[in-house]
């Protein structure tokens, strides 16, 4: 929660809000807890954890480049979103009701973005984050 561009442009996109990052850790140790007792209740691992919370930060804050497999994601700025309003009463996709204006701008490599706007993730964003679950999704047929 706290690395999306919603949150992270008051820090002019440069590090994400710690504080929410920290009560997103408290619930995932929470529910963590959770589904273990569910387990040892069940007698079986009938319920997995998929760590969402690491593979967005390893792939929010990876070196210079991700390694995904052999392909490489190359992620430009990734707490700033591509697409923003052209103010802070506009977003993404806004219009002007009059004109039909465009209040919104596009970045210039929107491939090498990882969020499309303040909240949602670009295809690139989804395929770093992928990259980063790969090895644990085997838990998911096992």
């Amino acid at each position: 929660m706290g690395c999306l561009p919603l949150l992270t442009s008051f820090l002019s996109y440069q590090n994400c809000s710690e504080t929410l990052n920290l009560a997103s850790m408290f619930h995932n140790q929470v529910l963590r807890q959770n589904v273990e007792q569910l387990n040892k209740e069940s007698n079986k691992s009938a319920f997995i954890i998929l760590d969402l919370y690491g593979a967005f930060l390893s792939a929010i804050k990876p070196q210079k480049n991700h390694q995904a497999g052999k392909m490489m994601v190359q992620i430009d700025d990734p707490l700033k979103p591509c697409c923003v309003g052209v103010s802070s009463e506009y977003s993404c996709g806004s219009v002007d009701e009059s004109t039909g204006a465009k209040k919104y701008g596009i970045c210039s490599n929107p491939e090498r973005s990882f969020f499309w706007d303040t909240v949602h993730l670009s295809q690139n964003g989804w395929h770093a984050v992928y990259s980063s679950l790969k090895s644990s999704l085997h838990q998911l047929y096992s």
